[in-house]
């Protein structure tokens, strides 16, 4: 799938967000600009702020699986471990599931 930084449209519509993948924020992460790697992260954190008050939490669940794995693996930024584990253990706080588990264990070993 391919990813943009839409300012005007910041939230990813519903049907994207439950189809994206590590793989895809991977994928972006290559070719992006510096700025628009930040920019993602930001519009990883809106939507999932978005789906979690409309009370979809299993989407926000997958959003914050997804904030957590681009935060610790490609983006990396300072405090990384930190914001992953945060992020990862609101998904399992959502929806517990072993591949969330599996990720909290990866996190917790740090990078």
């Amino acid at each position: 799938m391919k990813l943009t930084i839409d300012f005007g449209n910041p939230i990813f519509e519903e049907e994207t967000a439950s189809a994206l993948t590590l793989s895809d924020l991977d994928d972006f992460y290559v070719s992006a600009t510096e700025l628009d790697r930040l920019n993602l992260f930001f519009e990883l954190e809106a939507t999932f702020h978005q789906y979690l008050d409309a009370g979809k939490n299993g989407l926000a669940a997958h959003l914050a699986y997804l904030t957590a794995y681009y935060v610790f693996t490609p983006l990396t930024p300072p405090a990384s471990c930190d914001l992953a584990l945060h992020y990862i253990k609101e998904a399992l706080r959502l929806a517990p599931c072993q591949e969330y588990q599996d990720w909290l264990e990866l996190i917790e070993k740090g990078n």
